[in-house]
């Protein structure tokens, strides 16, 4: 059965949950390792399925705040194309110009079983990872038996805040047919000065997953997602009144011999419809009523094979294709839209005219090698080949990337030390290549050192992990009277501190540190939208199915800026104010079911991330005027939870 449930502050995992706790691993070895995150999403017990919001709490991520829905994900401070995210192996792309729908938008984290997180440069087998990727996997199923398993829970909460997921799982020895339902929606919300924020949303979804397994040795699956939407935004003049994802997925698995212990072969489409306006979700008492409809679609595949050519060693080799397509119909007042109706008569009469195309090819080999017991390397490269056709202007170009990295780790007792070098080629994206010079940008070039150690024994674990990054043809964009693409070189360098330690076998202490600095080489400024520094600090308490717990979560100010300079999410809007939040929550559990509650926000502080798009004004609405958007204020929840 698939319990993949919130994926809602996954580092609360760390310290309430001692057995299920993130466990670190390389492919081979028993040793942590420091460049990569794997979670599972079952048991995370907060409730926020804005999965942006929930990755802050791991250290070195930050998030920017639109509204309701669309927020994004940072990693030290890069997000976009420098981060992307892979669902199931495959490619989903938001279709919005102003990034209004990102991949988190059509994500439905209790749909997933676990999410890796890689850190830097440092693998090849799914792309180019300036950053780092985000991989949120579902489990293949393999039955020993006949089998029927379900899965139940429900969330209430302040801004009338309501959740509902429920999953099955039937099947036996040869298949099994499993099916997930989620219902997400809440009213908009108040900051703690009161003020209602423009962040409704509705969005629910069904995940219906097939499985053939006729031998031991091989799996045959058929992945079906399929989810609808609308959500309200604080920091634009349009809302998205549809958010419609259709995705499919074949996986087939085989092993062929002990030296080739997995064939994987994926295919997927993956397509959204998504269409924004500005009367549907707010008033309009103007004359000027405007759709955009953008559509996309990803279509592609991927074979790789595993490889054990000693016990020391595993190599994998693959390719991967992918073609991405966008296409936008729209409507404006000019074309006769003085009226909702007339809007909306328009735009069914029009056809999507073709905006932009992208074609991928990849080839990768990554490795691993053990040596003796207190010792690992690890390496990858990769190539791509990248075609960008702007059909408005009817010019393409081929660009023509390098990756690759290599690691050494050196194990000592409980303790493993690292270091590695990675360099990363993307090549510009949809939203860089749409701007002003967009499609005259280079190659953007990632040359990152990674190193740290991490100690781990019992019931402590610490980790040190710092990078230095140097990037040639760094893209950044302006936001003057028309947005224009441009590139520099940057350096970037940081890291993050974590700590965690059990004692009297029911208490955990939490703490972190995490800080990047950014600098514009050729201008000798700030890099823009980099988050501050950032400190968090937990207790828990567990035992006997009780279970609480203390978290403080606070950013630094920022007065390192860039204005009107920015990225593709948004631009530098000048200095920020630190701030600090308290949560807090609690429950029990008794036997199958799990009772809940908690307060987020527990001190009520009127704070927005440095990261934050510009609040807007909305007629007739609270919405503040503001320099950024202001984060949810004081506000309750309570979740049950249940299986069999």
């Amino acid at each position: 059965m698939r319990k993949a449930l919130l994926c809602g502050l996954c580092a609360m995992l760390y310290s309430t949950q001692p057995d299920d706790k993130p466990v670190l691993r390389s492919t081979i070895y028993t040793k942590p390792l420091p460049n990569a995150i794997s979670t599972s999403l079952e048991r995370s017990e907060i409730p926020s399925n804005d999965i942006a919001k929930s990755l802050i709490f791991i250290p070195g991520f930050a998030m920017t705040r639109k509204g309701g829905g669309g927020s994004e994900v940072y990693y030290r401070s890069q997000g976009g194309s420098r981060l992307p995210i892979f669902i199931d192996g495959g490619m989903l792309n938001g279709g919005c110009g102003g990034r209004m729908d990102t991949t988190l938008t059509y994500l439905f984290s209790q749909n997933y079983d676990t999410l890796n997180i890689l850190k830097g440069p440092q693998d090849v087998r799914y792309g180019a990872l300036v950053a780092g990727g985000l991989l949120f996997d579902r489990k293949s199923v393999r039955l020993e038996s006949n089998t029927f398993k379900a899965n139940a829970n429900a969330l209430y909460g302040s801004f009338g805040h309501f959740d509902l997921n429920a999953s099955a799982l039937a099947g036996g020895k040869y298949g099994s047919l499993g099916v997930i339902v989620s219902d997400y929606s809440s009213k908009d919300y108040k900051a703690a000065n009161g003020k209602r924020i423009h962040s409704a949303y509705d969005r629910s979804s069904v995940s219906i997953i097939g499985t053939l397994t006729p031998t031991k040795d091989t799996l045959l699956e058929l992945l079906a997602d399929l989810s609808r939407g609308q959500a309200a935004y604080a920091d634009r003049g349009m809302d998205g009144r549809s958010f419609d994802r259709m995705s499919f997925m074949l996986k087939f698995q085989q092993k062929i011999s002990p030296k080739i212990p997995l064939l994987d072969i994926r295919a997927w489409h993956n397509g959204i419809d998504h269409i924004m306006d500005n009367f549907t979700m707010r008033p309009n008492d103007t004359q000027s009523f405007n759709i955009n409809n953008p559509k996309r679609t990803s279509t592609g595949g991927k074979i790789e094979l595993t490889l054990l050519p000693s016990e020391r060693s595993k190599l994998y080799v693959g390719s991967m294709y992918n073609y991405d397509i966008h296409h936008l119909r729209q409507v404006s007042a000019t074309d006769g839209a003085d009226s909702v109706g007339a809007a909306n008569e328009i735009l069914a009469s029009l056809a999507f005219s073709p905006n932009f195309r992208f074609q991928n090819i990849g080839v990768f080999v990554q490795g691993e090698i053990l040596g003796d017991s207190d010792y690992g390397v690890f390496f990858g490269a990769r190539y791509d080949a990248l075609q960008t056709l702007r059909f408005s202007s009817d010019t393409s170009r081929w660009d023509h990337l390098l990756s690759g990295f290599g690691r050494y780790e050196h194990y000592i007792g409980d303790t493993t030390i690292f270091a590695g070098i990675g360099v990363a080629q993307r090549g510009a994206d949809f939203w860089e290549r749409s701007k002003l010079g967009g499609m005259n940008l280079a190659p953007e070039t990632n040359t990152q050192l990674d190193f740290g150690a991490i100690y781990e024994r019992g019931d402590a674990r610490i980790s040190v992990l710092g990078f230095y990054s140097m990037v040639w043809d760094y893209i950044l964009l302006y936001y003057g009277a028309q947005t224009s693409a441009l590139s520099t070189d940057a350096m970037l360098f940081g890291g993050e501190l974590e700590a965690r330690y059990r004692f009297f076998d029911m208490f955990w202490v939490y703490g972190s540190l995490s800080y990047t600095y950014a600098q514009n080489l050729k201008t000798h400024t700030p890099l823009p939208q980099i988050a501050p520094l950032t400190a968090q600090l937990g207790i828990s308490f567990q035992k006997s199915g009780w279970l609480a717990r203390l978290d403080f979560y606070s950013n630094a100010a920022q007065h390192r800026y860039a204005l009107d300079y920015g990225n593709v999410v948004g631009k530098d809007l000048g200095a920020s104010s630190g701030f600090y939040t308290l949560s807090l929550y609690g429950g029990y559990q008794y036997k199958r079911v799990s009772l809940l509650l908690g307060v987020e926000n527990l001190t009520n502080t009127l704070y927005a991330y440095h990261l934050s798009r510009n609040s807007v004004a909305i007629n007739a609405l609270d919405n503040p005027v503001n320099t950024r958007v202001y984060e949810p204020g004081r506000n309750f929840w309570l979740k049950v939870q249940t299986h069999f």
